[in-house]
């Protein structure tokens, strides 16, 4: 009898606890131009997080066997923006390096942010995001996640917007 092997488990970490090192390997990872002009890369994603110390941020790393392949930002009002109700946690960049997509690796991550929001933030009771309309890959797994729309779409950064929210579990 074989057995199957087990794939390897995707955890988070605070960012803050990863090595410099995975820091720098996160940082290099690639995404799709498409990916980047939604969410930026994972370089400007890791200096915006440098670049605000305040409780009302988190920052996670996705690990793959201990190798760094995403990473998510978390904030809470005043951080998040103004749309954002001050009971909910607002999600931001969430990202899959390329070469490790395809794989479920975002619907796990996105999971894992949840129940992150909820430890990091007991009092919080919702999640929301902002969703560039032609996104479309990112809008599917949102709203199969249980993401659901809070109004019509809007005008955002880069075009239209959907915005979602969830509450947290």
């Amino acid at each position: 009898m074989s057995l199957i092997p087990t794939p390897p488990a995707l955890t988070s970490a605070d960012l803050r606890d990863l090595d410099p090192r995975d820091l720098d390997r996160l940082a290099a990872l690639p995404v799709s131009l498409a990916q980047e002009e939604f969410g930026g890369s994972f370089a400007e994603t890791i200096a915006d997080w440098r670049g605000c110390d305040s409780p009302n941020l988190l920052g996670l790393g996705f690990l793959l066997d201990r190798v760094p392949v995403g990473l998510v930002l978390l904030k809470r009002p005043p951080l998040s923006p103004d749309w954002v109700p001050e009971a909910a946690v607002s999600l931001h960049a969430l990202k899959i390096g390329g070469p490790y997509q395809g794989r479920g690796l975002g619907r796990r991550a996105f999971e894992l942010t949840l129940t992150a929001a909820r430890q990091h933030w007991p009092e919080a009771t919702t999640l929301a995001l902002a969703v560039d309309d032609g996104n479309a890959p990112a809008l599917g797994l949102y709203c199969s996640l249980g993401m659901t729309p809070c109004g019509p779409a809007r005008q955002g950064r880069i075009g239209w917007e959907h915005r979602l929210t969830r509450p947290l579990p």
